[in-house]
């Protein structure tokens, strides 16, 4: 192995030293400190380009040298104590240092090279220029940055395992927390109004494309219906729960769960999107009226509120079971993207739009061109500033 080469991740002979000895050194070790690796720099804005007509380098612009198959960087390695030079390829790249070929890097494979080390070799430089050259070569270099091993303290180390112990609670008791509550609305709905239930749980709507006369079209504010809103609220509050709680990168998660770790405060957040949500619902009906009176649809108001209740309860029950059951399987270390489930739920709205025009179209005696104009503006409502904007308002 070159002399200057220290991978991330390599065997040590251990001959005949007992396991157990290196385990109880490796606990001790552990005790007292923790060694991580920290980006102390990055070459973003330091790239050069060498160009034979001026006999020298220049500055690396991207739209002039993207296809140049070497690129090249200035550094002095006194500058940086202790640093290694982080390079993870993303082809096979060829090493120079002072326009002598160093190492051969391979592709998708880390590798850290001691600046210490450089410099005792090259002692009396105090620049070097490093050129990375491939010929599949198109624009810089990836990972390419100085990072630093440091000790964190054990209680740094207790702290931050704390926050994770504190994390994991909240994180585990609001789907606890959710499922419960969700389960008494539901149960309600079906041990109470069991038909109820079998028409907004009537998944084979979706492939018979008619409006059917249902007790629910005739009273759209009685109990029942009024409790699937209020089922249908909760369930976009707790998506937008998650949403806030898991909605930062990795190393950001616990940062969040432990900003909203009060009772109160996580309780006051739902009660909120509750109440939000629920007017949100119940509003809808009033715009549905209008706007069909506008078009002269008026037939079509109470189908549109009772079909936008239903494939909403369906499928954000559905969505909400399957982000359950693979943010518990996964652990609150890993979240989902949440940009996909946005673009997941625009993606149902959309279909739903389709969805309504064909039912409608086919119940009832209409304008085509009328109903598609109000599907477009009353649907299109729902993706500027309606439950998507609920849900997810850092992504419209």
């Amino acid at each position: 192995m070159h002399p200057l080469a220290q991978k991330s991740a390599y065997l040590n002979r251990i001959g005949q030293v007992s396991r157990f000895f290196l385990c109880f050194c490796f606990c001790l070790a552990v005790s007292f400190a923790h060694a991580q690796w920290k980006r102390t720099h990055t070459f973003d804005k330091e790239w050069m380009v060498y160009q034979p007509s001026v006999k020298g380098f220049l500055p690396y612009i991207a739209n002039k040298h993207f296809s140049y198959k070497s690129k090249s960087l200035a550094l002095n390695p006194a500058d940086y104590p202790k640093g290694f030079l982080r390079i993870k390829s993303d082809a096979d790249y060829h090493l120079f240092v002072q326009g002598t070929f160093q190492r051969f890097l391979p592709k998708d494979e880390l590798m850290r090279l001691s600046l210490d080390s450089m410099q005792q070799k090259y002692r009396g430089e105090e620049q070097l220029v490093l050129t990375i050259y491939s010929n599949e070569l198109k624009g810089l270099p990836t990972e390419f940055s100085i990072e630093r091993k440091i000790q964190v303290n054990s209680d740094a180390m207790a702290d931050f395992l704390s926050i994770k112990r504190r994390g994991s609670f909240i994180f585990y008791q609001f789907f606890g927390f959710a499922f419960i509550v969700l389960l008494l609305c539901i149960g309600t709905l079906f041990a109470a109004f069991p038909r109820y239930f079998q028409t907004y749980y009537r998944f084979s709507d979706w492939i018979h494309w008619e409006v059917k006369e249902d007790a629910v079209l005739k009273s759209p504010f009685a109990f029942p219906n009024l409790w699937v809103i209020l089922t249908l609220s909760l369930l976009t509050a707790f998506i937008s729960f998650y949403n806030r709680l898991m909605g930062q990168s990795n190393e950001a998660v616990f940062e969040s769960l432990e900003n909203l770790q009060s009772i109160g405060a996580s309780l006051g957040f739902i009660g909120v999107k509750v109440f939000v949500g629920f007017i949100l619902f119940v509003s809808r009906y009033f715009m549905f009226k209008l706007f069909t009176n506008l078009f002269r649809l008026s037939q079509v108001a109470e189908a549109h509120y009772f079909k936008s209740l239903q494939t909403n309860l369906q499928f954000f029950s559905l969505l909400f079971v399957g982000i359950s059951l693979y943010s518990l399987y996964q652990g609150p270390l890993i979240a989902i993207n949440l940009t996909h489930i946005s673009f997941v739920i625009t993606g149902y709205f959309i279909v739903r739009s389709f969805y309504l025009f064909q039912v409608f179209r086919k119940s009832f005696q209409v304008n085509q061109l009328s109903l598609l104009a109000y599907l477009v503006l009353m649907e299109g409502q729902v993706l500027v500033f309606g439950l998507r904007e609920l849900i997810f308002p850092e992504y419209m």
